[in-house]
């Protein structure tokens, strides 16, 4: 099935381009530049206005349409007379010349028209530009005349400053405000989370997975598989502010980890594992695991596993505690 289609300007129902096509073809929005441009500057549609059986009898009915509206001033995108196609042609001076002579912009009345719509000619959105990049900032004790004084001051954008206004202070912790605006109270948590989801771990919200992690001296990577699990691995619920999900704990990795793990004696202490021994000394693991492997001195610490036999490769190595753990 071939038709004839038109595009045209919403606003004033004024035809700027006719074509034949078949398929989806009335629905492209690129035909050659002039027809870029339109579409480009005014709200524009399309709509198939007659069907055919045969590509001849669409190909003579679009010059005969192009031709009648031309006579009305409109089609003024089609640079061509239309009732052929399907091959690619190189420009050739005729073209050009017909293109030129064809130019909708060449019109006086088009030009004003034109002008008289756009929105930077404005006076008043012009003003209001304006006055939007000229509003006076105060970051810190600092007042700056306008956003762009601002930006060239600091090296930054300006969206940057724009969303320091908008919460209140900057990375440096200093009070921002627009002059014109009230003070935004800043939050008080830490100033960029990156988009993260607070945390709840035993009663207690955290910011971030970081923050939970530095507290019980653990890997990131461990919180963020607790987050995922739902539980730590003893067990304790791990979840993100808001999560409704149900979750069901399962011990079996943590189980496993218990019978492979190994259990240590630090200064006359038993602790079930070295991750135990590093949660209540405030170290570690890699710290006790390096005295334990005899890689480190400590004076602080006399750290020796459970059971552990003296040393029969290196006996000036052994120490009285490491020989007497089997009494």
């Amino acid at each position: 099935m071939f038709y004839v289609y038109e595009w045209y300007i919403v606003d004033t129902e004024e035809i700027i381009y006719v074509g034949k096509g078949t398929n989806s073809r009335y629905k492209v929005r690129k035909h050659n530049k002039l027809f870029n441009e339109m579409i480009k500057r005014f709200p524009c549609e399309s709509r198939i206005i007659k069907e055919f059986e045969s590509e001849q009898e669409a190909f003579a009915y679009e010059y005969a349409h192009i031709n009648k509206l031309r006579q009305q001033g409109q089609c003024i995108c089609n640079i061509r007379e239309g009732g052929f196609g399907g091959s690619t042609e190189w420009w050739t001076d005729e073209l050009r010349q017909q293109y030129s002579v064809n130019n909708v912009m060449h019109s006086k009345a088009q030009r004003e028209r034109m002008s008289k719509d756009n929105p930077m000619k404005k006076k008043t959105v012009a003003q209001k530009v304006s006055q939007s990049n000229s509003r006076a900032v105060i970051i810190g004790e600092t007042t700056y005349p306008s956003i762009k004084n601002a930006m060239e001051s600091l090296n930054v954008t300006y969206e940057t400053i724009a969303l320091w206004c908008a919460k209140g202070r900057n990375s440096h912790n200093e009070l921002c405000r627009f002059k014109d605006s009230e003070q935004v109270i800043p939050s008080e948590g830490r100033y960029n989370t990156r988009g993260a989801i607070p945390i709840v771990y035993k009663d207690k919200i955290y910011e971030t997975e970081i923050d939970l992690a530095k507290e019980l001296r653990v890997g990131t990577n461990t919180v963020c598989i607790w987050v995922k699990r739902g539980f730590d691995a003893q067990g304790n619920p791990c979840r993100k502010v808001g999560d409704t999900r149900q979750y069901v704990f399962e011990n079996r990795h943590t189980i496993r980890n218990l019978n492979r793990a190994k259990s240590v004696i630090v200064n006359g202490v038993h602790y079930k594992s070295v991750l135990e021994a590093s949660r209540e000394l405030k170290v570690t693991k890699g710290y006790l695991y390096s005295i334990l492997q005899g890689t480190r001195k400590s004076k602080k610490y006399i750290c020796v596993y459970d059971n552990q036999q003296p040393s029969q490769t290196n006996s000036s190595k052994s120490s009285l505690e490491g020989s007497t753990t089997n009494e």
